[in-house]
């Protein structure tokens, strides 16, 4: 079972900016981070060891400001300035999102990550270049980049690091908490079901839960 679990060893930038391609990498970032969370990584060939040289690549690998890109990211283009407004949620802010859940969730795990150098720095640089693009998304598709992004980050604890931190993005902490009162009335009111989509609940739920230390 364990030799069928996705494993990535480095954080790396697409080679070029084909849109599959880009795709592909950020799905395989956070398929990678799902086998993290569900406890199937590190395995007997994938060693703990291993996965601190790929956090420590995530924090090393974070990309400074560039055209088309702010500070803080881990963007899977080469050309970030090329890709287009209604793509930069799949190849800039999203595969962020997963790093930073990433680092999150493994640092609360393992000593060692949080060790690395620049690794509180790295986390709060990637926050700030999260809430710069106030986790939604273009036209059609905001609302479920939106829910998306709550999923992400919380996923891998990054609500509870944001309390912890109060100093080190306090726009994103807001923006949370402000997500979580809306799900929340959402709820209340059994207005669940979107305009182009199914019966979103269960995300509402999800979510909430998530988003829990921070609406405490």
């Amino acid at each position: 079972m364990a030799a069928m679990v996705l494993v990535l060893k480095k954080f790396t930038i697409n080679k070029d900016n084909d849109y599959e391609d880009l795709l592909s990498a950020a799905g395989r970032m956070k398929i990678f981070l799902e086998n993290i969370l569900s406890g199937q990584i590190p395995h007997d060939k994938y060693k703990v060891e291993t996965l601190f040289h790929y956090c420590r690549s995530l924090v090393e690998g974070q990309r400074e400001e560039e055209p088309g890109l702010a500070r803080g990211s881990w963007s899977v283009s080469p050309a970030p300035g090329e890709i287009a407004e209604e793509d930069v949620m799949d190849i800039h802010f999203f595969p962020s999102m997963i790093a930073l859940a990433t680092l999150v969730f493994c640092g609360n795990r393992y000593a060692e990550v949080r060790e690395i150098p620049g690794y509180e720095d790295c986390l709060t640089r990637g926050f700030n270049f999260v809430i710069s693009g106030g986790l939604k998304g273009l036209g059609f598709n905001s609302f479920f980049q939106e829910m998306e992004s709550v999923l992400i980050l919380g996923s891998g604890g990054c609500p509870l690091w944001l309390k912890q931190h109060p100093e080190a993005c306090p726009a994103l902490a807001e923006r949370l908490l402000e997500l979580g009162r809306e799900y929340a009335l959402r709820l209340e009111k059994n207005d669940t079901v979107l305009e182009f989509g199914g019966d979103y609940k269960r995300q509402f739920v999800l979510a909430l839960r998530l988003l829990e230390p921070l609406t405490d």
